[in-house]
Formats: structure tokens, C-alpha cells, sequence
């Protein structure tokens, strides 16, 4: 006879690690998904959900001790329910795929902290989704976690050597993890929390997240990027390659998705790390200030709340194109600053919605 699935009485496939822990705990599961229930998820949505979740877990099984597995259940059981009363189960919500493909790629973590794990990655795939790169992201976690994890299995007694050890709990790791490479994926907002989250992770973990060679560094690494946001291993080459400048471009037109209904114009650079905070400024229908915040791996464009900050005030402007770019459009506005590797210009034209960053190197 076929086991049942709780809750909905449904038939589950015998010989399944995941349908027998179902079934075991029956009690408790039952509560899981009634607590979705209660929040507007729909019953059908919430045992589709669940049995997408068997081949994962089933696939993890082999590696997992009776304590872990249960762990590991109730964590992606939880999450996954959670989604879908949150209406974030689609067949293309990021979500969705942290919980079915990333997270069985982080084995090591799913022992330890399996409610965190869970937790941490489908919080961050959201906003990683939609502002920076989901798939390197997630090769970015699960590169440390891979990582982490052979260190600790050819560690006597199954323990991380010192190297390895991180001073915080295993939790606290995960969640680290997460946040660098969600900064290290594009998203700017996070950095000053990312790089002290970074310099605390163990060196070979922190290196695997940063996508730095092993045996890299990071501390050298981490400290010259603090004081230089332009300079990253193998981007000086790759910023001076060819007669032209490297040009990135941040911003554009908010019906496709930027921040900005009328044309940027360039005000100048503000106080802090160099190349950094940009200030900038829209006229219509009234003039609105905003920062750009940039640096190698992403950037973000906020308003600027009034008074926060002492900002420079738009003036004259050389409207001569920089050398070497690709275009000929109108400078409405542009400003330069140095850092210790790269000379910036940040430029708004009269015909664009975005903004170039020009970087030739010094």
C-alpha cells in the first residue's frame, strides 16, 4: 500500500527517503502546511510545491544521517510553503530555483544550519535576481560551500582544520557567504557590509566567493579595493585592452526599467571612496537629486534625501566627448575623479537616459 501524503491524502511513491520522513512525521508536517493554508496559500499550489521537493531531498538522502535528513525536510518543507502562500512558487521565480537547484548544491551547510541555509539563499535571490547576476551568484555560494565542505571531510574527525575555522557560527557563515557573493554579483548596496563579512570568512572560503585564485591573498586583496572600488584582480588588463576606454553604463529610461522618467544630467563626484558616490540630478517635472552608487562589480541609483549630504551644485560643462568613446551624442554633463589605479569620468548625454562611466587607466 502506498503511503499518503499529509494533508491532502494524495499517494506518495514507497521507497523514498522523503515520502517515508512524510509520512514519520506526519503530525508536524501537517501543521507546516496548514500554517500555509491559513496564510492564502492554495491547498493545490502547496502539495504541488512539496512534491516537487522529493527528488531533491531523495537526491540528498544518501549523504545525510536520520537527524540531518529531518533538518533538511523541515527546512525546504517550510521555505517552500512559505513561498507559495507569498505567491513566490512560480515556474520562474528565483525563490523557486534557490530552493530546487542551489540548494542542494550546498551540502555542507545543509548539515549544519539547514533552516538558515534555506532561509538565507531564498531571501537573497530576489533582489540578486532582479539587480545583479543570479548564476553567478549561485556558483559564487556554492563554489564556498563546496569548498568548506572538502576541507572539513579530509579534516581528522570530520572537523575544519584552524585554516577553515570560521569564528562565528556555521549560520553566521552561510549568511555571509550569501551577502559577498550577492555583492560580488552586482549588487553595490551591499559592499561595506560584504567587505568586513568577507574579511571575517576563512581565507580558502573567502577566495571562493570572491572568485579569486586559490591561495589568493584576500586580505591584500580586500584592502586594496577598499580604498580603490575600480581595482579588482585581472580587471586593470582587461580596463586597458584595445585603443578604446572601458565604458560602463548605468541608469536608463524607468518604462524599461531604470530609474530615471526624464534625462540624468551629471553633477559631480561626492566625498568618500573615490569613483564611489556620484551626485546627479533630474529637472523634470522637478529637479529630484540622486547618488549613484558604483563600483567594478555593480551599481545602484538612489534618491537623495534632502540635507543628508552636502552635494555639489551643477555648473558649466566641458560638453567635448571624451577620447576614445564609442559616441559622438552631446555631453550635457561629466565630472572626473582618480583612484589609485584608474582615471573616471562619469558622463550624461543629451539623448540618453544613462549615464557612462569612462575608465582609462593611469
Amino acid at each position: 500500500m502506498n503511503a499518503r501524503h499529509p494533508g491532502t491524502g494524495e499517494a506518495l511513491p514507497t521507497h523514498s527517503p522523503f515520502a517515508e520522513h512524510l509520512v514519520r512525521e506526519r503530525d508536524h508536517l501537517n501543521t507546516v502546511l496548514a500554517r500555509a493554508v491559513a496564510l492564502g496559500a492554495d491547498r493545490d499550489d502547496v502539495a504541488a510545491a512539496v512534491r516537487e521537493l522529493r527528488p531533491v531531498v531523495d537526491g540528498l538522502a544518501p549523504a545525510l544521517d536520520a537527524a540531518e535528513l529531518a533538518g533538511v525536510v523541515d527546512a525546504l518543507v517550510s521555505t517552500a510553503t512559505r513561498c507559495v502562500a507569498a505567491r513566490r512558487w512560480r515556474p520562474d521565480s528565483a525563490e523557486r530555483w534557490a530552493v530546487l537547484a542551489l540548494a542542494p548544491q550546498v551540502l555542507p551547510w545543509l548539515r549544519t544550519a539547514p533552516a538558515v541555509t534555506v532561509a538565507a539563499l531564498t531571501d537573497a535571490a530576489r533582489p540578486v535576481a532582479a539587480r545583479g547576476d543570479t548564476t553567478g551568484w549561485g556558483r559564487r555560494v556554492s563554489a564556498a560551500a563546496e569548498v568548506a565542505g572538502a576541507a572539513t571531510l579530509a579534516a581528522p574527525g570530520g572537523r575544519a582544520p584552524e585554516g577553515l575555522a570560521a569564528p562565528g557560527s556555521p549560520a553566521a557563515t552561510v549568511r555571509d557567504v550569501v551577502l559577498v557573493a550577492a555583492w560580488r554579483s552586482g549588487l553595490v548596496r551591499y559592499r561595506q557590509a560584504a567587505l568586513r563579512a568577507a574579511a571575517a570568512l576563512p581565507s580558502p572560503v573567502a577566495a571562493a566567493v570572491l572568485d579569486l585564485a586559490p591561495g589568493s591573498d584576500v586580505g591584500a586583496v580586500l584592502e586594496r579595493h577598499a580604498s580603490d572600488p575600480w581595482w579588482w584582480p585581472g580587471q586593470a588588463a582587461a580596463a586597458s585592452h584595445g585603443p578604446a576606454p572601458a565604458v560602463s553604463r548605468f541608469g536608463g529610461f524607468r518604462g524599461f526599467g531604470g530609474p530615471w522618467l526624464t534625462l540624468p544630467l551629471v553633477v559631480g563626484p561626492l566625498p568618500g571612496e573615490p569613483g564611489l558616490l556620484w551626485a546627479v540630478r533630474t529637472a523634470r517635472p522637478q529637479a529630484e537629486d540622486w547618488t549613484l552608487v558604483c563600483d567594478v562589480h555593480g551599481w545602484a541609483v538612489l534618491r537623495a534625501a534632502p540635507g543628508a549630504e552636502e552635494r555639489p551644485a551643477p555648473g558649466a560643462t566641458d560638453r567635448t566627448p571624451p577620447a576614445g568613446v564609442p559616441w559622438l551624442d552631446d555631453v550635457t554633463g561629466q565630472a572626473s575623479t582618480l583612484t589609485p589605479s584608474t582615471h573616471l569620468t562619469l558622463v550624461s548625454r543629451e539623448h540618453s537616459y544613462s549615464l557612462d562611466l569612462v575608465r582609462v587607466p593611469r
